[in-house]
């Protein structure tokens, strides 16, 4: 432009007229280019379809269409441009901008083309409103719009895979603690019969009527259910000043807690408590379902961990909130004395509470044990 205004400039004070040809040879790619650039994007839709969401690690494609909403005029040399923003846990604050090319949108016409990306944090992103630019034909000039609507990504921790010694140590202790309920007494479940009386039944289980009846002593007998409840607490803690190995240990944590719970809803047969020190004031509860297990995924991808100590009432809360017998996993990222724990626990006055501190499990994902229990990708 500086070059055609000054020879424009010489021509008129020189009075050359090959000089005023020469200008309007430099000034006629100008206006075209300015023209071309402005109508190309014009009457331009965008739309994108994207995942909801996925599990940190895995493959993200999103596909994206452009529409040439004018009836004469292909659009040319476009570039659409996203903006992914990390909002939520542990993606907060990343930016992600992936750009597709588009050679030719023909009027009237729709082309699509797709990016694939990985997102290695867990949180929500926000896709922003794609941006549409174009330098053609001469790249000369370059405009740029926006066009779509914004979007949202959740991406959930990593699932990792729970190994045999896991499944073995949670099968013991289901079964010890059946056993126990058993030793003790305990009867609970539907009547459904009766059946002869043994060296052991309680007096107060024999069916008198139908022990008349049959001639001699019978027993009620119940339909047992074995209790699998199990509540999975999840705290997340990591010094003001974290170092690459505090964040570490916090995605290690989630994972392992996130795997738990999967498998738990795979299994079914149980009822699930979820809850984290991101949140301590929302509990998860309920039938383990797939309904569930995406609430806590989502928990678990928008969980963040701080420097605060809240893992005494965490435990203190749930205890308070489950039935009795059922398992309790402490999954934590600080050094925690479990012994200590379940002391602070038993002091409490509540019973229920004392009776639910003695099947308290703690696995500290900065011990090297917990290898032992889960195997996953490395973060």
């Amino acid at each position: 432009m500086v070059l055609t205004v000054f020879v424009f400039v010489g021509a008129v004070l020189g009075e050359v007229n090959l000089l005023l040809l020469l200008g309007g040879m430099l000034l006629g790619p100008l206006w075209l280019s300015y023209r071309l650039v402005v109508k190309t994007l014009r009457g331009l839709e965008v739309h994108r379809v994207a995942p909801a969401d996925v599990c940190s690690g895995d493959l993200v494609v999103v596909k994206l269409a452009v529409t040439n909403r004018r009836r004469r005029l292909g659009s040319w040399a476009l570039t659409v441009e996203e903006e992914i923003l990390g909002q939520a846990g542990d993606a907060r604050g990343e930016v992600v901008r992936p750009e597709v090319f588009f050679s030719h949108v023909p009027a009237g016409e729709t082309r699509q083309r797709s990016y694939r990306l990985r997102l290695p944090r867990r949180g929500r992103y926000r896709f922003a409103v794609p941006k549409v630019s174009t330098r053609f034909p001469f790249g000369l000039f370059a405009r740029t719009i926006r066009s779509g609507s914004p979007a949202t990504l959740t991406v959930y921790p990593r699932l990792g895979r729970l190994t045999r010694r896991w499944l073995t140590r949670h099968r013991e202790w289901f079964e010890g603690t059946h056993r126990r309920e058993q030793r003790y007494g305990r009867v609970s479940g539907d009547f459904y019969g009766v059946r002869p009386w043994r060296s052991g039944d309680s007096r107060r289980h024999i069916h008198w009527r139908s022990s008349a009846r049959h001639g001699s002593l019978v027993v009620r007998q119940y339909e047992q259910h074995r209790n699998r409840d199990l509540a999975v607490l999840v705290d997340l803690w990591q010094p003001p000043a974290p170092r690459p190995e505090d964040r570490e240990n916090v995605e290690l944590a989630v994972s392992f807690a996130a795997t738990v719970v999967a498998d738990a809803c795979r299994r079914g047969g149980s009822n699930l408590f979820v809850s984290t020190t991101a949140n301590p004031a929302r509990a998860l509860r309920g039938p383990a379902s797939a309904l569930l297990l995406q609430d806590a995924m989502e928990e678990f991808a928008l969980a963040e961990a701080s420097p605060t100590d809240q893992w005494i009432g965490l435990v203190a809360n749930a205890v308070a909130g489950i039935e009795p017998g059922a398992e309790v996993v402490l999954v934590t990222t600080r050094p925690i004395d479990a012994e200590k724990l379940q002391a602070s626990i038993l002091s409490l006055a509540d019973a229920q509470r004392r009776f639910n501190a003695q099947r308290l499990r703690v696995v500290n994902a900065r011990d090297d044990r917990i290898h032992e229990y889960f195997q996953t990708g490395d973060f």
